[in-house]
């Protein structure tokens, strides 16, 4: 009998101590927070590439003419106006037999320019030396028509199409980007040294982005812009767990950490882009590492004393 009582006394203690316990306040997690604020996305697929030209123009004699100088060397930028080469008139007048020629000549400037701004990429006069009619003296790639070539990945073919927006940078720009658009695409593909299999497209500068830093062969960066989400909401990567394929945050109401599910429409660099903006405003818990339970007591750390 006095052995019963003891264990039912030991059984109210237990009991007693439980209660006691479970209403003890429960630690309080210091967490780091940030505001999900609608923003204007771009999504954008990357390609590198190089500066080249995308028309190219002759500067010729009207006639077979011997040249005194050539004012120009290939890579030369050049201005319209500026003098590429000059004519020897006594030694072509010397040359030549026919009527109708010395007549040509007699009326031809002894100095032949450059008809628009470019880039000398050919020289093909030598002073001293008949130039040819049909031969240029020089090829010019026109400033107004430089272009970019870019190697697009296998993999980013299918969200791509001409006519879509391009930023253009490069370490040797003067600019920090150039405004631009994805005009071609080939056809066929081609192996890369390095990065696998590529297809060339084309990117196109707008009329006035051009300037003289943009050397022809020099390397550059081009941002595809693929999609523009206005209002789209971004969550760091760090505040994002999965569970069973279900992605979710912690969101911090009222003193505590509230699960909620997320849909994932892409992923960007910054973080995911959500599919829906149920969460604009809300506060997510970024690094949810200590947080063991949906309804914990948390509070965020520019809010602590």
């Amino acid at each position: 009998m006095k052995k019963r009582w003891i264990f039912v006394l030991l059984l109210v203690a237990v009991a007693a101590g439980v209660t006691v316990v479970a209403g003890w306040p429960q630690p309080t997690v210091t967490v780091k927070t940030a505001t999900l604020t609608p923003q204007l996305v771009e999504q954008t697929v990357t390609c590198t590439g190089a500066v080249e030209a995308a028309e190219s123009t002759g500067v010729f004699a009207p006639i077979s003419c011997v040249l005194r100088d050539v004012a120009v060397a290939e890579g030369q930028r050049v201005q319209k106006g500026d003098v590429l080469a000059t004519v020897d008139r006594e030694a072509t007048r010397a040359m030549l037999s026919d009527p109708a020629q010395l007549m040509v000549l007699a009326a031809m400037p002894e100095e032949l320019t450059a008809p628009e701004d470019g880039i000398v990429v050919q020289v093909k006069a030598t002073p001293g030396t008949v130039l040819e009619m049909g031969v240029p003296c020089a090829v010019l790639a026109l400033q107004s028509d430089l272009q970019v070539r870019v190697a697009i990945r296998e993999k980013d073919l299918r969200v791509l199409e001409t006519g879509m927006p391009v930023r253009v940078t490069g370490d040797g720009f003067q600019k920090d980007a150039y405004a631009g658009t994805l005009t071609e695409i080939a056809s066929a593909a081609r192996s890369g040294s390095s990065s696998g299999t590529v297809v060339e497209g084309v990117v196109t500068l707008k009329a006035g982005e051009i300037d003289p830093s943009l050397r022809l062969g020099l390397t550059a960066k081009a941002a595809i812009v693929t999609s523009v989400t206005d209002g789209g909401v971004v969550v760091p990567y760090e505040a994002v767990l999965t569970e069973e394929e279900q992605s979710y945050v912690y969101v911090l109401e009222d003193g505590c950490a509230r699960r909620r599910n997320i849909r994932v429409q892409s992923q960007l660099a910054q973080g995911v882009l959500l599919a829906d903006g149920d969460l604009s405003g809300a506060r997510v818990i970024a690094q949810p590492g200590r947080i063991d339970r949906d309804g914990m007591a948390v509070v965020a750390a520019e809010d602590t004393p």
